[in-house]
Order: structure tokens, then sequence, then C-alpha cells
């Protein structure tokens, strides 16, 4: 018995400023889809606030295909946001997330749907063989999952991103989860059941250029690593440990060398070299540590104060193509102008 009567497979598609390649991508998913599922899919077409042509296009093709639907975000709330407000409005049995770029390819969707129900599986993600860009930035992806990987609670597939299908369970437990921070392919990790990979080369992008620049790249990196990793906390009660032992250590020196001055190491005296050098660089190397533990303090009580406001993930202002919320609808997406909304339709 399936969850949703009319719907196989459904795809989240976040949007920010995509009206030269969301076309292209519908061109080819929708008959991929029709194919694949015998017409029962549907496409979520997610705009992230974006100032280009994106809405009016979702718009369009939702009066041209009912089937496509579209989420209208307040404003841009990011890639997180946008992919988690996609998710709560999905009704297929399976759910796919992909990018609009057409850097997920299409045929890549298809097998992670077909591997996902025929093997009965949970999670199906897409794992990046290869993929195009500078070297900087493929270094900095490569070093990033393999260090998520070592520090995580949990075991983090290695070059998967957010392009993946997932089953009617998975994504009801996604939806459950009560935090704010959301990083899909962490929680999809963490929830654990029947998983597997499927292996492709990303290709280049179309149109436009990246939306992830270096210090969002940088803020998901950060993210990631705080939201699942509790290495960074227990780095920094070592590194507290070993500087008390020091400064421990460094006093009964002091101390024995002053009440005993014949008492040396390594021919350092207090009473006769004032030690001005030493004492800088004593004081230097502690207070650095003490503002690198602080630092990482810091970002754990940046997390924190975000999840105690409770604030929605994202805000949504429209609804195309007569898309509904449904039974486990998340609490953490916020429809703005509800009032509005039912005054309209009376």
């Amino acid at each position: 018995m399936t969850t949703s009567e009319s719907v196989r497979f459904s795809v989240v598609v976040p949007c920010f400023n995509e009206e030269q390649a969301l076309p292209i991508l519908l061109e080819q998913l929708i008959p991929a889809l029709q194919q694949v599922t015998n017409g029962a899919w549907e496409i979520i077409l997610v705009d992230d606030g974006s100032s280009d042509q994106t809405q009016q296009i979702i718009r369009c093709s939702s009066l041209r295909e009912p089937r496509i639907k579209g989420l209208i975000l307040s404003r841009n709330f990011g890639h997180q946001p946008a992919v988690t407000t996609g998710l709560a409005y999905a009704r297929g049995d399976y759910v796919g997330v992909m990018d609009a770029d057409l850097q997920d390819p299409v045929d890549i969707l298809v097998q992670c749907f077909r591997k996902a129900s025929e093997d009965t599986l949970d999670v199906v993600y897409a794992v990046r063989q290869q993929r195009e860009g500078s070297v900087l930035l493929r270094l900095l992806y490569k070093a990033f999952y393999r260090l998520i990987d070592a520090v995580a609670d949990h075991p983090w597939p290695l070059d998967a991103g957010d392009f993946s299908v997932i089953s009617r369970r998975a994504a009801n437990l996604l939806r459950q989860f009560p935090e704010n921070v959301r990083i899909f392919r962490g929680l999809r990790s963490w929830i654990g059941l029947k998983q597997g990979a499927l292996f492709y080369a990303r290709p280049a992008r179309v149109h436009g250029k990246s939306k992830y620049n270096l210090l969002k790249l940088f803020t998901l990196a950060v993210n990631s690593i705080v939201s699942f990793s509790t290495v960074p906390l227990r780095l920094v009660s070592m590194f507290g440990l070993l500087m008390s032992i020091a400064a421990f250590l460094i006093s009964l020196f002091m101390l024995a060398n002053r009440l005993f001055p014949q008492f040396t190491l390594f021919g350092y005296q207090i009473g006769v070299n004032p030690g001005i050098a030493t004492l800088v660089i004593i004081l230097s190397t502690f207070s650095s540590l003490i503002f690198l533990c602080l630092a990482t303090i810091g970002e754990y009580l940046a997390l924190i104060v975000k999840e105690i406001k409770s604030r929605p993930v994202a805000i949504v202002a429209d609804r195309i193509g007569g898309i509904t919320s449904w039974t486990g609808y998340t609490k953490t997406i916020l429809e703005e102008l509800d009032s509005d909304r039912a005054s309209r339709d009376e």
C-alpha cells in the first residue's frame, strides 16, 4: 500500500535565478518522468527569491502542465531551506532532489529512482567521481568530505551532495526533525535505513554560474561540522586540559627557581634574566589557543541560538498549481498571508 494514490515520484528542484536553465531542465525531465512512472509524477519547483524571470517560468509551466507545482518563497533563504520546503510538500512514494543548473543529469536521477524502487532502498545518493571547476574548488570539496567523514558522529558518504532519491519513509522521518539549521545530505545519512550509491561524472554547468561562492561554501561546511560532530568541542576540552597542565608545570618551575636559585631548567634562571621574550611567547601561545577555543565554542553557541529562536526555515508566500500540504506537514515551514489567501478563496 502506498502513501499516495496518484504520485509515484516527486522531484524537488530548488531554483534561484535559473531562467536560462529551467526550461531546458523541464524539457529533459518531463519525458523521463513520464516514461519511468507512467505519468504518476510531480515536479515541485521552489523559487528561492529569484530576481529574474524564474517565477514567471514556473507559473507558465504549471499552467501548461498541472503536475508541475511551484512554491514561491518570500525572499532568498538559501539552498538548504529551499530543499526542506520542497520536501514538506512532496507527496510521492519516492522523492528526488536535484538542482536546476543541469549539473545533476536527468538520466542519473532516473537510475537512482529505479535502484531505490527495484532494490527496496530508502536512500540512493549520487556520488561524484569527477567534477568540473577550478583546481582549488575541487581540492576544497574533496578535503571537506574527507574531513566531515573523519569527524562526524555517523558515517558520511564521500563526494555525495544533495542529488539523491529517498523513499516516503525516509522523507517522513526527515520532516519530523525539529531542528531549523538543516543540512539535507547530513540528515539523509544520519537516519541510516537501507542506502545505496550510484556513481557518475558531474558535467559542467551549461548556463549561468554557481550560486555557492566561497563564503557560502565555508558556511555550509561549518554548519555541517557543527551539526553532526562533537569532535571540535572535544578538541577544545583537550586544549583546555593541556593548557592547564602546561600552566601548572610552568608555575611550579618558576616557583622552584625563585626559592632554589641553583635549580634551573636548560640553564634558565628567573632572577638573572627577566625573560621578557619568553614571557611574551608564552602569553601569545596561550592567548591564541584560548581564542581558538572561544571561536569553536562560538560556532556551537551560534547554532544553539538559531535553534532556540525556533524561526521557520523558510516562508512560503505563494503556492502555484494547486499544491497543498498534507499529513506530516513540517512545522519548520511558515506560510505567509494564509488569512489573505483564505479571504481571496472565499
